[in-house]
């Protein structure tokens, strides 16, 4: 089987159920049945703003609760002490089951794959002809769904970013952090913040192979509040786990790139390995190239196989395209 990951650009045209349907069943279509299709972090948040356009976030939200507004009280009658961020995810659970994980899971069934794709949603309970939420809880989640569209698996994400926080977001402290198989291989999902976290990493100590879907808010090109270049502390992910976990093959890093109205999202998609001699060198842009990758996609006119000099490219506006990471296993 190949295991394929998604460097998905978002645009204003996403905002649109039509347009992001297409969009993403483009990638489907390169697969073959049995594979495993992997999507970045919060590509599911794309239907959460079907219609709108806004020029940026704050007042996209406002918008999006006007819009849900009766549907906002209704949630709000059920968990009257929600914030209001909170309550606007919870709104949008119906909206979420049937235009995202339905949706995927329809996908997966039509071309016979599995597939792995993410949002921030609530568990769910259906009620007559709509779904409303379990609990006043909302997760970053992965869902896993196997090639007749049942869900394998879920996975919802524990250490979180101050963004996530302000959100309201729920760290699942409770789920439990597990593997899932796939012909006799062994899987962990670790989502972002979770894929630099040594004791989340411990639970997938014996995996086969690890996925870390990613959506990165940060410019990309540039050191961070702690000094670092933001690619060398990438380094501590993806390329770290395949070094140190022994039995881990490959890590799949997909990531989202593009922007949700003003906000910008910016990366690399790769897929780390163990390092060998016999490696290709490459690196993200500003590290210098190394062995231990399988794959990382360019940057229009920077590719992953040169060193680019930091100053050089710090202040830069970068291109990153729309790709598709591959490997067999």
């Amino acid at each position: 089987m190949n295991i394929l990951g998604v460097q998905f650009k978002i645009s204003n045209k996403d905002f649109s159920i039509d347009y992001f349907t297409k969009h993403v069943e483009r990638f489907y279509k390169k697969t073959e049945p049995g594979d495993l299709i992997i999507f970045p972090e919060d590509v599911g948040l794309a239907v959460a703003f079907n219609g709108i356009t806004d020029t940026n976030i704050t007042e996209a939200m406002q918008n999006v609760y006007l819009k849900n507004e009766n549907r906002v009280m209704e949630i709000k009658k059920i968990f009257p002490d929600a914030s209001f961020i909170k309550l606007l995810f919870l709104s949008m659970t119906d909206t979420f089951v049937k235009d995202f994980y339905n949706f995927y899971s329809e996908l997966s069934k039509s071309y016979n794959v599995y597939t792995i794709t993410c949002n921030n949603m609530a568990y769910f309970k259906k009620s007559e002809k709509k779904y409303f939420p379990l609990e006043d809880k909302v997760y970053n989640s992965c869902f896993l769904f196997d090639g007749k569209g049942n869900l394998m698996h879920r996975q919802d994400k524990v250490n979180l970013t101050q963004m996530e926080k302000d959100l309201n977001l729920d760290p699942n402290l409770k789920n439990k952090i597990k593997y899932f198989k796939i012909n006799d291989k062994k899987f962990g999902i670790a989502i972002s913040l979770d894929a630099f976290c040594i004791d989340y990493l411990n639970n997938f100590y014996n995996a086969d192979i690890i996925i870390q879907p990613d959506a990165n808010p940060v410019k990309w090109n540039s050191f961070i509040e702690n000094g670092r270049w933001q690619p060398e502390e990438w380094m501590d992910s993806a390329y770290y786990i395949a070094q140190r976990l022994p039995n881990v093959k490959f890590v799949l890093n997909p990531m989202m790139v593009g922007n949700i109205f003003d906000l910008n999202f910016e990366g690399q998609s790769s897929i780390t390995k163990k390092a060998e001699k016999s490696d290709e060198k490459m690196a993200y842009i500003g590290n210098i190239p190394t062995t231990g990758f399988h794959s990382v996609l360019g940057i229009r006119n920077f590719q992953p196989y040169y060193y680019n000099d930091r100053n050089s490219v710090e202040k830069l506006t970068l291109d990153y395209e729309e790709g598709v990471i591959e490997v067999e296993i």
